[in-house]
């Protein structure tokens, strides 16, 4: 047993060196003050012998206004390029529910791609989620089963495929953070805002989250999947100890495992007295008793270990050979239990899950018409159902199966570390547990991932396509800072009538742009203090202070100031115990002179609790105040 787990151990953490990064960023400037963002990745094709590529994965529209400020930048909208638009056949197989198979894609996709995102409008996808849904059960669901059975088919496909184009740009995204030496070109706390609104949008209400708490969100996503693979890790490595399995966990350099692999020893099988078994949490049949294993023709690989079960290289004298032949693939990913993604001794053990849960959901849903929220005895029964299964290792989670699946994907379309044959061979078995007619094989992704990022790039650089439609995007921005939500409506049916368009000449272009950036900024800095008071009752405990006195100056400076500083900056006063602060947010209160702020200063004033402030003010000698620090008032 100890020789079992410290093997084990060794093979697990034997990671080679990557070559070079398996993740890049790339900028390319576009439009009047824009710039494009994409990240790229290193995917290796399905045959063996084939040569690793690198294809664009992610685009980021970056609005910077033209200025060198993060400040003055807002994200704007993001393309998943590996999403392509369905083909006819696809959309007529999404729609039958007994179709739980890959159709095939297109061979080209030479379009533009949709955004998966508009970063300055995450709450429209919201609604537009909310109305498909109540349509679907207050009127389609109520048409009989052919009509219910062919409209959840459809809508169910298209969101599993939405929500798998956003995992996989999850994956790359969470995977260019965790690179040793990222070559990143944009801000971290940008980085951070896309991966927390694309983690959003696959839940109802994601969108609301506002823009000051996604740092938040970030931290507990991040958080939450550190604590996941390291549980899988631990969970997986025990259970293959206790079985007599050999664990070996699989890492890009410098990160943390995703997936791991289980093999079994040949020279083990040969036992008079074979190994105990139990299959709790792993999901595969007894190889101990599997005749198949010791006649077993696939795939095996030799690895070489010393005296003191070290693994050494084939050369090494005294080295020990030892035939391993695999036995599973599991995700990491996964909460509370490692998935089964792949069975080298059966490639129905995987899919079976999957076709069993999704039938079960497509004749209770589809053809019986059970739904929760319209049979309550239903959802009771299924509830417990799914929480016992659930304490018991069973994945009952789709979006969080299809998550682990997607990032299965990414990751062994990165690692380079595999054999050729093998890495062919868990690819294809991956691919073998496709249900969505709208999905694609990897190698067609890759192929017009290429071809919408070359078109996407056509679009970005033609003066009627991107830049168009931001200089559109602006002008409903700079109305949203100045204008009543109702105003706003009414001017989007005028232009809808091509009445009122905004008038678009360069003296237009220079005046919209210059407003719109000194809002932009005063936006920044009222972000920045709520963010500030959301993460301590003590400001100067989580931020140096003159980083604070510079944001609070350089908000009632600003000529656009909005409405709501002044409670931020009264706000700050409250809860510093710092002196020059404290002094800066008074003097920002009297710069600003106007209703709210003279409110707040009487406010302050009429305290009793400030009284121990206002005595060591008078005290204090008449010296001026040190300049604040200069920089960003963001995190």
């Amino acid at each position: 047993m100890l020789e079992t787990a410290l093997l084990s151990f060794l093979i697990g953490t034997q990671v080679a060196a990557q070559a070079l990064p398996a993740y890049r960023t790339e900028r390319k400037p576009v439009g009047d003050g824009a710039e494009l963002i994409t990240v790229f990745g290193r995917s290796r094709p399905l045959e063996p012998a084939a040569p690793a590529q690198e294809i664009p994965l992610v685009s980021v529209l970056r609005d910077t206004l033209g200025s060198s400020d993060p400040d003055s930048a807002r994200l704007r909208y993001v393309w998943v390029l590996t999403s392509t638009k369905p083909t006819l056949v696809q959309r007529t197989a999404s729609a039958l529910s007994f179709v739980w198979f890959r159709t095939g894609g297109k061979e080209h996709a030479d379009q533009v791609p949709a955004p998966v995102l508009d970063l300055a409008s995450p709450a429209r996808s919201v609604w537009s989620n909310l109305a498909g849904n109540s349509l679907q059960a207050l009127q389609l669901d109520s048409r009989g089963a052919p009509i219910r059975s062919s409209t959840r088919s459809y809508r169910g496909n298209f969101n599993d495929y939405r929500q798998l184009q956003v995992f996989r740009a999850l994956g790359a995204l969470d995977a260019l953070e965790r690179e040793p030496d990222p070559q990143t070109v944009w801000p971290a706390t940008e980085l951070h805002n896309v991966y927390s609104r694309l983690s959003l949008s696959n839940r109802t209400f994601g969108g609301l989250v506002r823009e000051e708490n996604l740092g938040r969100v970030y931290g507990k996503e991040t958080s939450r999947r550190a604590e996941i693979r390291g549980h899988d890790w631990e969970l997986l490595r025990q259970r293959a100890e206790a079985n007599g399995l050999y664990f070996d966990p699989l890492t890009l350099a410098g990160q943390t495992p995703t997936q791991a692999l289980l093999w079994v020893a040949r020279k083990d099988l040969n036992r008079a007295q074979p190994h105990a078994f139990d299959r709790q949490f792993l999901g595969i049949a007894n190889p101990w008793t599997d005749q198949r294993l010791l006649h077993w023709a696939g795939y095996s690989e030799m690895r070489y270990f010393d005296a003191d079960n070290r693994p050494v290289s084939a050369g090494t004298p005294g080295a020990q050979a030892l035939e391993l032949i695999p036995l599973a693939l599991y995700s990491l990913d996964y909460p509370r239990v490692p998935l089964l993604l792949v069975d080298f001794r059966s490639s129905l053990t995987a899919k079976k899950r999957e076709l069993v849960q999704h039938g079960a959901n497509t004749i209770l849903t589809g053809f019986l018409g059970i739904t929760s929220f319209g049979n309550w005895s239903f959802l009771a029964a299924n509830s417990a159902w799914t929480f016992v299964r659930g304490r018991q290792g069973a994945p009952t989670v789709r979006s969080e199966r299809l998550r682990s699946y997607s990032e299965a994907r990414e990751f062994l379309a990165e690692y380079t570390q595999l054999a050729p044959e093998l890495q062919a061979e868990l690819l294809h078995r991956l691919d073998h547990l496709a249900l969505d007619p709208l999905e694609n094989g990897l190698d067609t992704e890759a192929r017009v991932a290429r071809e919408q990022f070359a078109a996407l790039m056509q679009y970005a650089q033609s003066p009627d396509g991107l830049a168009a439609k931001l200089e559109s995007d602006r002008q409903k921005e700079l109305e949203a800072y100045t204008r009543p939500r109702a105003i706003r409506f009414l001017m989007a049916g005028a232009r809808l009538l091509r009445i009122g368009l905004p008038e678009n000449s360069a003296e237009a272009r220079a005046v919209r742009h210059s407003q719109l950036e000194a809002r932009r900024e005063a936006a920044a800095q009222v972000r920045y203090l709520k963010q500030l008071l959301a993460s301590s009752p003590r400001p100067e405990v989580v931020e140096d202070s003159a980083q604070i006195r510079y944001a609070i100056e350089r908000l009632s400076a600003d000529r656009f100031t909005p409405p709501n500083a002044s409670r931020l900056i009264a706000q700050v006063f409250e809860r510093s115990l710092s002196f020059d602060v404290r002094m800066a947010c008074l003097e920002s209160l009297r710069r600003l002179d106007d209703t709210e702020a003279r409110i707040e200063l009487l406010r302050l004033a009429e305290d009793p609790r400030q009284s121990d402030f206002w005595r060591a003010a008078t005290l204090a000698p008449k010296t001026d105040p040190e300049p604040a620090a200069t920089g960003s008032g963001q995190f």
